[in-house]
């Protein structure tokens, strides 16, 4: 049981969870309004994340969920005010003014270990969470359902963010926000796929993903069974190093580096649990220079091609597993091919995100350290 308790919180930390298929609609939809109304005037059926058939009746005006993913998809659909009860995750007063003010339903690393009295209390009309195959999850339905409805949407992974994105929209009255997200997001991928579906995979630069929980000696990564990986490299036109390392369900917990010299990647991607070097928080690049140039110095990575030629590049862990991961994406294609790609800028995709999307007030040029060398 401790095993699977770590692996948990190990796997929703970093959001390199198993996620399964889902989010197809059924039908119905053509009978929902768009826009700010949040009426249903005809029963809509889809397969959420976990497989199971959701019906939605009538209006959704109370909402809690327990996945920071969701979070940020609630914010690009514009229903962050029904909000009621959120995960323990969710902090950033930048991106949630009123987080503070909102109860939490799960704590932090734990979706399904749900503080049930706090949510009668609140009496949400749905709970939207993530999927993962454990008992804990049924466990949970059956104790919230009828009175309060389960939708699992992974909305991180992005085999299923369209699909998940657009369910939500119409669920909540909400299907022209929804569908001018997916129409920027869907934008970037034909943007990066015209260059990178040229590539041909001989000449597709080798990629090393490390990641880990602060300490630059950390050598974790991620092989090709993990959810939505083998996209992010086509899309981005890379060769996953470690694709087929062994792994627990795609997650690497650990690398050994006399592998890493002899697999010599071309490009290396330093992301993880980083406070205080890379986030929205974060206003100096000082940390994550000096970051970067410790691991550019360890014995794994120092005689590599990816250091010896200074293809080695910062990325905020916000970028995986969430709606902002298509951003990540188009900062990593422009890494591997900066001549193709020289009218892409990933900051002005990620201003608008911010901006368009999120609704914040907040000036790249001026605040938070996401990437770093910065474009």
């Amino acid at each position: 049981m401790k095993k699977l308790g770590l692996c948990l919180i190990l796997l929703v930390f970093f959001c390199s969870v198993g996620l399964y298929a889902g989010g197809q609609q059924d039908g119905g939809g053509e009978g929902l309004q768009s826009g700010a109304d949040s009426s249903i005037q005809q029963e809509f059926s889809f397969t959420d994340s976990s497989g199971r058939v959701i019906t939605i009746s009538g209006p959704i005006d109370r909402i809690a969920y327990s996945h920071p993913s969701i979070g940020e998809a609630l914010k690009i659909v514009d229903v962050w005010d029904r909000v009621v009860g959120i995960d323990g995750l969710t902090s950033d007063e930048i991106l949630y003014p009123n987080v503070n003010e909102l109860p939490d339903i799960a704590p932090p690393m734990k979706p399904y270990d749900i503080n049930y009295e706090k949510m009668f209390e609140l009496d949400p009309d749905v709970l939207i969470t993530f999927y993962m195959p454990m008992p804990s999850f049924k466990e949970m339905v059956s104790k919230l359902e009828p009175e309060i409805k389960v939708i699992a949407l992974n909305i991180g992974d992005p085999d299923e963010v369209i699909d998940d994105i657009r369910n939500l929209g119409i669920i909540l009255g909400k299907k022209a926000e929804a569908e001018e997200f997916i129409a920027f997001y869907e934008g970037i991928e034909a943007q990066l796929s015209e260059v990178t579906s040229r590539v041909v995979p001989e000449q597709r630069p080798r990629m090393f993903y490390k990641t880990g929980f602060g300490d630059p000696a950390q050598i974790m990564t991620y092989n090709d069974k993990t959810p939505g990986f083998p996209y992010r490299c086509k899309l981005t036109g890379c060769i996953n190093a470690a694709a087929d390392f062994p792994s627990q369900s795609g997650w690497v917990q650990s690398v050994d580096p006399e592998w890493i010299v002899q697999a010599n990647p071309d490009f290396l991607i330093v992301s993880g649990f980083l406070p205080k070097i890379l986030g929205i928080d974060v206003d100096n690049t000082a940390a994550a220079k000096a970051y970067r140039r410790t691991v550019m110095g360890l014995s794994a990575f120092s005689s590599s091609a990816a250091v010896q030629n200074d293809q080695v590049f910062m990325l905020s862990a916000d970028f995986y597993h969430s709606t902002r991961s298509i951003i990540g994406f188009a900062y990593m294609a422009k890494w591997f091919y900066p001549e193709q790609l020289r009218n892409l800028s990933p900051g002005e995709l990620h201003q608008e995100y911010l901006s368009r999307f999120m609704r914040i007030d907040y000036d790249l040029s001026k605040h938070g350290v996401f990437v770093y060398p910065e474009e």
